[in-house]
């Protein structure tokens, strides 16, 4: 297909890319509407390889952006400029369509397990987005975009507008489909496509499971009696970071120039969005670690991440930020899991460390409390457990005192409207990794935290050592600057000390390559 008419197989998945936010409609919980996507995943992939098959890359960004992110898409919207252009001209039209939008919107649809936020009152009791409402929202968006100047109100941006995001260093979309795979590059120069002829579909596939079974079995050994399974799992760790370079981050950066480690110069930034499967597996830490010769990402820039260029492009464009307060949680002892030692001391370390600091610890921890606590703060560290829910991804949580009772999860925290957050730093495990079904939603607690209003998150990818987690949050804030800690200096902060770990346990990369920032 893709080798005798792509162009013709191009505009066919066009049509269907976008047809998927009818399938998130508001309608729909959040729950269902990710299931719902999980029966079209890869298909935005595909149309993007088609795209790049007919020679047409800006195309190919459009089918990706269009169809990868949509529930965190809608999320954005909320806080997006139509409303407030719109507001200029009719308020009372714009305070209307922003009402109807917290009733409708999956992204702040009620979630029986989760009540964080109260229901609309004026709801029919067990439905979370009446017909009629759904109508009205319709109607009125359909009015709007017939208004001079409003065709493309609470639409996708148009790709020409995304390629002004490569200013700050190249944003790299790395495709991956059962067709081809390639990288789109949006640098200052505009849009480049990158071949990655040695990458597919069926090996992201092998190496993400092989991946994840390493790191499983790395866990298992602390209670293994073979004293050689932790280093035979951690070699293959390091040999999936040197593939990953060979394979997607080396070719990418031999193609933009990025060839070598800057002396005396601050390294670029880059911005790294996977898709699919490739979202299990630490890009930002590609490389051969255990050579001289700086043939990694950490050495040759400063690595971040975005769910979708859109959502970069919604961060970077917020209003300047009030003055920084303060949010610590620290639940060292959650009901139903393993006691962390570490969480106690790092609360109250990381509470010292910021002016005014609020901290809330324990069983004061609830969550209830938390949700309360973060209107009135920008600034949240949490050091606990997460939960990664596989199948169910909205389901994943932060494990608060009353977690048993009162769950935090993805659809609960992304419900919240956080609009001055700043900066949410997780020390918890596999808080940045997506459920296996809809890979291309974001939809991870570091991804609800960006929904609820966080411009920066700083996350992990699985299970961190709870005493180095200490060591790598205190380096973190130093990074930040004192006595008062700038958000914006977030990516510089955790490649300094992600790197300072690794320069000193090369041989072990567990024990750094979890660690990640997601923003701008």
């Amino acid at each position: 297909m893709t080798a005798h008419r792509p162009g013709e197989a191009a505009t066919a998945y066009g049509h269907a890319v976008d047809q998927l936010p009818a399938l998130a409609s508001g309608r729909l919980p959040l729950v269902d509407a990710e299931r719902a996507l999980t029966e079209s995943r890869g298909l935005a992939g595909d149309a993007a390889a088609c795209a790049l098959a007919a020679g047409d890359p800006v195309e190919a960004l459009r089918l990706l952006e269009a169809g990868r992110g949509v529930l965190l898409g809608r999320g954005l919207g909320r806080r997006d400029d139509d409303l407030a252009r719109l507001r200029a001209q009719d308020p009372r039209t714009a305070d209307r369509l922003a009402w109807l939008r917290t009733r409708l919107d999956p992204a702040v649809s009620a979630v029986p397990t989760d009540p964080a936020v109260p229901a609309d009152p004026a709801a029919p009791e067990g439905t979370e987005a009446p017909w009629e409402l759904v109508s009205e929202w319709e109607r009125t968006l359909a009015a709007v975009r017939l208004r001079d100047g409003f065709a493309d109100f609470l639409l996708p941006p148009d790709p020409a507008v995304l390629l002004a995001e490569g200013a700050e260093g190249p944003v790299v979309l790395v495709n991956v489909s059962r067709f081809r795979c390639d990288a789109l590059a949006i640098t200052a120069g505009g849009l480049r496509a990158v071949p990655l002829p040695r990458l597919g579909l069926a090996e992201v596939v092998d190496r993400t499971t092989a991946f994840l079974g390493a790191l499983a079995r790395l866990q298992a050994a602390e209670d293994d009696a073979d004293p050689m399974a932790g280093p035979v799992a951690e070699d293959e760790i390091d040999g999936h970071l040197g593939w990953l370079w060979d394979t997607v981050t080396g070719p990418v950066l031999d193609a933009l120039g990025i060839t070598g480690t800057p002396a005396g110069e601050c390294p670029p930034r880059v911005w790294w969005i996977p898709t699919g499967p490739l979202a299990f597996l630490p890009l930002h830490a590609a490389g051969h670690h255990r050579e001289a010769a700086g043939r990694t990402v950490l050495d040759r820039t400063v690595p971040s991440y975005a769910p979708t260029v859109r959502a970069l492009a919604a961060g970077r464009r917020r209003a300047p930020a009030p003055p920084p307060s303060f949010l610590v949680v620290a639940v060292p002892e959650a009901p139903g899991a393993r006691p962390l030692p570490g969480a106690a001391g790092e609360g109250a370390a990381v509470a010292a460390a910021l002016p005014g600091a609020r901290l809330l610890r324990g069983a004061a921890a609830t969550r209830d409390a938390v949700v309360s606590a973060l209107a009135d703060h920008t600034w949240l560290h949490f050091c606990g457990h997460g939960t990664s829910e596989p199948l169910t991804a909205v389901g994943s949580r932060l494990l608060v005192h009353d977690h048993l009772d009162h769950p935090l999860t993805v659809a609960g925290i992304s419900r919240l409207d956080l609009s001055g957050a700043e900066l949410a730093y997780l020390s918890a495990c596999g808080t940045a990794r997506s459920g296996f079904t809809a890979t291309d939603e974001g939809l991870h607690l570091a991804g609800g935290l960006q929904l609820a209003g966080f411009r920066h998150v700083v996350g992990t990818l699985w299970e961190i050592d709870d005493t180095l987690s200490v060591h790598i949050a205190e380096r973190v804030y130093a990074g930040l600057g004192a006595p008062v800690p700038v958000a914006d200096r977030a990516a510089h902060a955790v490649r300094a000390a992600v790197r300072g770990v690794r320069d000193r346990y090369p041989r072990t990369p567990s024990l750094w390559a979890a660690h990640i920032h997601v923003g701008p």
